[in-house]
């Protein structure tokens, strides 16, 4: 029981999915397996009774136009390292988080596998002062189609109906045009959102997704924003 309160009051199967849920909600593949999962009997949210699925209405942002006289200028590496931060690294990418970060167990990053592989899977360290843990993942997909915005466009309307996009919008993350998604999603009946950062590395797609119960994502958002300007793939 102190296990699952540790993984957002969930068991550690659906936190394996959680775990992955950028990945679930951009491949195809991985939305089949939560949904596959969720009609054999997880706990996931669901009508009371057999109503429609409501639809996901037009809660997504307009992409802005950017103006091209706009440079942004370059900051070194180093300077975007917040002071006691920890590094996490492979062989394809590094990210840094604050200490109370560590690198997810073996029974979590092999739950997660089935529905994804993230190439890094972080949970928040067990603390008496939450009842849910924060998690931390680095994916990556292949690039198909014309551009990444006909790719996005491709794979989000197959998200599940317990999901819904609440923003899509352009941004720049040191220099690297990017694409931030926000996506509010149900748990047995307890709302999570998950931050999304799409980057673009030629034929590569990267996926940097922070997911925190709604409340703690607000109050950690400043947290998410830092942290992703310290994403480097190994080809930056």
């Amino acid at each position: 029981m102190g296990d699952e309160r540790r993984f957002f009051g969930m068991t550690r199967m659906q936190t394996g999915i959680i775990g992955s849920l950028a990945a679930l909600l951009i491949l195809l593949s991985c939305v089949g397996g939560w949904l596959l999962f969720g009609n054999a009997g997880i706990a996931f949210s669901s009508p009371a009774t057999q109503t429609p699925q409501p639809t996901v209405t037009s809660a997504v942002v307009t992409l802005p136009t950017l103006t091209p006289t706009i440079t942004p200028t370059p900051i070194p590496y180093e300077r975007l390292i917040p002071a006691d931060w920890k590094q996490y690294k492979t062989s394809l990418v590094e990210i840094w988080m604050p200490g109370n970060f560590k690198l997810a167990d073996n029974k979590t990053k092999d739950i997660t596998a089935k529905f994804g592989v993230p190439d890094l899977l972080l949970t928040e360290v067990t603390s008496k002062s939450s009842a849910y843990t924060m998690l931390v993942s680095v994916s990556y997909d292949l690039m198909t189609g014309d551009s990444l915005d006909a790719l996005l466009d491709e794979k989000f309307p197959a998200i599940p109906y317990q999901a819904r996009i609440t923003d899509k919008r352009t941004v720049f993350v040191n220099t690297h045009e990017t694409r931030r998604i926000v996506i509010e999603f149900k748990v047995n009946n307890i709302d999570y959102n998950n931050l999304i950062y799409i980057f673009q590395d030629g034929s590569t797609i990267w996926y940097v997704s922070y997911v925190a119960q709604i409340a703690e994502f607000f109050d950690n958002l400043p947290v998410f924003e830092q942290s992703v300007q310290t994403f480097r793939p190994a080809s930056y």
